[in-house]
């Protein structure tokens, strides 16, 4: 059953796939377990993409999928973060985009790692990044956008976070369905990515390297 999961996220089948896992979590599936194997059903989807075997349509749809499954599981993220998270991530989705899916379930997937998140929502000026960021301080900011009419806004967010002098010693990410290298010349962005399981990676291995340089010290 736990392979046929990973199976029905991969290949889209929505119904089926919350079926499935509704059946694991009634017979008292961990909680880990099943976000582990929701998981490597997104990597498998995320292949496909970089394959050129699907679209960022199908991406959304397996991010609507796994959205459902983690809400069914009613996952304690509390829990996982505790008293000492590995780091901090401010997520948010750009000014003049109201798109959630993707940033929610990002979110989710960081707190699973133990990472403390900051979520901003969604429709975020630039003002309210550059504030957010003086206040709480994060190791990364992560910026969501699937508009390309919000593409000018992300320019004008890098500028301003540069201009702030708040690039030292973090990282900025954007991702999204506006992810595009041939037309996102953004250079304040340290990382893009369509793709939430690499951008899980991504803030994961930054933040342990990040901490471990840190205990070296």
């Amino acid at each position: 059953m736990k392979e046929q999961l990973i199976e029905l996220i991969a290949d889209l089948k929505l119904d089926e796939a919350e079926v499935l896992a509704e059946d694991l979590i009634k017979s008292g599936i961990e909680a880990q377990v099943l976000y582990d194997l929701v998981m490597e059903g997104l990597a498998k989807i995320g292949k496909k993409y970089e394959n050129g075997e699907c679209y960022i349509a199908d991406l959304i749809v397996s991010g609507m999928i796994a959205k459902s499954i983690f809400a069914h599981a009613n996952f304690d993220q509390d829990e996982n973060t505790g008293k000492n998270p590995i780091g901090t991530v401010l997520f948010g989705t750009i000014y003049d985009d109201i798109h959630d899916i993707g940033k929610d379930l990002m979110v989710d997937a960081l707190r699973n790692k133990g990472i403390h998140v900051i979520d901003l929502g969604v429709d975020v000026k630039v003002d309210k990044f550059v504030e957010a960021v003086k206040v709480h301080q994060p190791d990364i900011i992560a910026v969501s956008c699937v508009m390309t009419n919000s593409i000018p806004y992300l320019q004008d967010l890098g500028i301003a976070l540069e201009t702030e002098g708040l690039l030292k010693n973090r990282r900025l990410l954007l991702g999204g369905a506006v992810v595009n290298q041939d037309y996102i010349k953004i250079p304040q962005i340290d990382f893009m990515t369509n793709n939430f399981y690499e951008g899980i990676q991504y803030c994961e291995i930054y933040l342990k390297g990040k901490r471990e340089c840190s205990s070296d010290e």
